[in-house]
């Protein structure tokens, strides 16, 4: 797949990429991000942090263009390099920093499919703590105007009716009907009206591998997505890129990822402006 490496490609070309670990905590958990155990030679791509929005209340949001430029130059990334990326869960969060790079006009970034937990299985070699590029790099942010990689509510809100779109949700099935409590303190349950659920787990193999490109394309068959505008939400905008990360290996073009996503829309504060549909019994 285009956007995909295998564990035995990114431990065979460790020497030539700048490897990531995009990991973050659980939902409704404050603690710091700590793994285990980090893949050798990799840096900290910080979503929740260094590289969200300030001056918001919602987790996870996209950062401006100057914020990121300016943390990737720390990083010591260069315009020219290779960047392979990964989570301590197998795929969560990586796919948000991939589609976070692309955003900004990086093409060549790539997904480490199985994450850690397939690195480790593999018998590759770990280390402890980041590793550290000592000079500044050459990276510009871009961002690409020919896409919209990240749309908001009222993109959202106005789409409900168009039936040449579909919101897919890549939350749980409970947590989409209401059935299930939302992990974030002050949030109201069910889904976006006119949406869809397709849980991002749906995607991935019981090894926690992406699905083959044929299942892919009977997952989203069913669905009924083809000549859709494709948009996705989830918890905090994080498990939807692995809906934009499949949607793109199956060929879709029009997509975009409600940053935000339930965080803002199900906010209780805004239960009188943003509509919400449950499952009733």
């Amino acid at each position: 797949m285009k956007n995909l490496k295998s564990c035995a490609w990114v431990a065979k070309h460790l020497e030539s990429v700048l490897v990531f670990d995009a990991g973050i905590v659980k939902p409704g958990q404050d603690e710091p991000y700590k793994p285990f155990t980090i893949v050798q030679g990799a840096q900290r791509f910080d979503i929740s942090y260094a590289l969200s929005e300030e001056n918001t209340a919602l987790s996870n949001m996209m950062c401006d263009q100057y914020q990121f430029q300016s943390h990737m130059r720390q990083l010591g990334v260069n315009q020219t390099d290779t960047i392979v990326v990964y989570d301590d869960r197998g795929l969560f969060s990586a796919a948000r920093a991939w589609w976070m790079l692309k955003s900004m006009g990086f093409e060549q970034v790539f997904i480490m499919d199985g994450g850690l937990p397939e690195w480790i299985r593999c018998g590759y070699a770990t280390q402890q703590a980041y590793s550290k590029i000592n000079e500044i790099g050459d990276f510009i942010a871009q961002p690409d105007i020919t896409r919209t990689y990240f749309i908001d509510k009222e993109k959202v809100l106005n789409s409900i009716p168009d039936s040449d779109c579909l919101l897919l949700d890549a939350r749980s099935p409970l947590r989409f009907s209401g059935r299930e409590p939302e992990p974030r303190i002050g949030m109201r349950g069910g889904h976006i009206p006119n949406s869809k659920n397709l849980h991002y787990s749906a995607l991935l193999s019981e090894r926690g591998l992406v699905r083959p490109l044929a299942e892919l394309h009977i997952i989203f068959n069913r669905l009924e997505c083809t000549d859709k505008s494709l948009q996705f939400s989830c918890g905090s905008g994080v498990t939807a890129c692995i809906l934009a990360l499949a949607a793109d290996e199956c060929g879709y073009r029009d997509l975009s990822v409600y940053d935000g996503s339930w965080s803002e829309w199900g906010n209780s504060a805004l239960s009188g402006e943003l509509p919400i549909h449950c499952y009733e019994g």
